[in-house]
């Protein structure tokens, strides 16, 4: 009760954010933290994480606000200032003089884009992995029905209520790896749902990314049935000198061909001095 009580005046009342579990913090140099999608951990960047840690950097991975095993309150939207925030707090703790490259998958890319336009001083680089663009569409109809069927569904599941027996979370993790391979518990339902309404839905992506100067590769997998193809040039320009846009054979998952590949992006980030291998 005394820790609920200290929760609710700390964090609530006063407004201090969280602080986020390190799944990862290792290596030395230029810090790379990794921020994973909606509904998972740190432990999706696993090829990502393998291949960086011979670099000359320190490799961080978070668990983001109601996931894995950072805090889970029951009280915040877990909109994006609320996931924003809790990365901004957890990056001063990591005491480095040094900005981040930071990456981003999904949910996290837009948790990154995020953090950049807060703390544009904590941030050197942005690497943004199958980023989720439902503002700024073409003006084609396939494009609009698709994300308007994406819409849907993510309200859907927003209003289902599983009641955690085997079977219902049988059900309700086929369902929602197939939409967005996430793992269902009871503690993270609760933060799933908020971050799906208030991080994925009501989107401040766009405006988010035309107040950034920050160099940022964005990078979509051509096998994604989860991201809309076609339009992240038309959304960022061809004028937009900061942002390159990569296509890669992938789905929404961080292979581990994906993973080389992010891997490459990130070292041609680096400094040429702290490249190696």
């Amino acid at each position: 009760m005394r820790v609920k009580v200290f929760d609710r005046l700390w964090h609530r009342n006063l407004g201090r954010p969280y602080h986020l579990a390190r799944l990862v913090d290792e290596g030395q140099g230029i810090p790379v933290v990794l921020l994973h999608g909606i509904g998972r951990t740190g432990h999706v960047w696993e090829h990502v994480i393998g291949l960086l840690l011979p670099l000359n950097v320190r490799v961080v991975a978070f668990d983001l606000l109601g996931f894995g095993a950072s805090p889970k309150p029951d009280w915040p939207r877990y909109d994006i200032d609320d996931h924003a925030r809790a990365v901004i707090a957890s990056l001063g703790k990591l005491r480095t003089a040094e900005p981040a490259i930071l990456v981003g998958h999904s949910m996290g890319c837009l948790v990154a884009v995020r953090v950049a336009r807060l703390r544009p001083d904590l941030v050197r680089h942005l690497v943004l992995y199958e980023m989720p663009l439902y503002e700024g569409l073409p003006e084609k109809k396939r494009y609009k029905l698709r994300a308007d069927l994406y819409r849907k569904l993510y309200k859907r599941i927003s209003r289902y209520q599983p009641t955690f027996t085997d079977q219902n979370i049988r059900l309700t993790e086929r369902l929602a790896r197939k939409v967005v391979g996430f793992e269902v518990t009871a503690e993270t339902w609760g933060p799933f749902v908020k971050s799906l309404e208030h991080t994925i839905i009501e989107q401040t992506i766009a405006e988010d990314i035309g107040q950034l100067d920050i160099p940022m590769d964005v990078v979509y997998g051509s096998f994604d049935m989860l991201v809309i193809r076609g339009k992240a040039q038309q959304f960022f320009g061809s004028d937009t000198d900061n942002v390159v846009v990569h296509n890669v054979r992938a789905r929404h998952v961080i292979s581990p061909k994906a993973s080389r590949f992010l891997v490459g992006r990130i070292q041609a980030a680096l400094p040429a001095e702290d490249v190696v291998g």
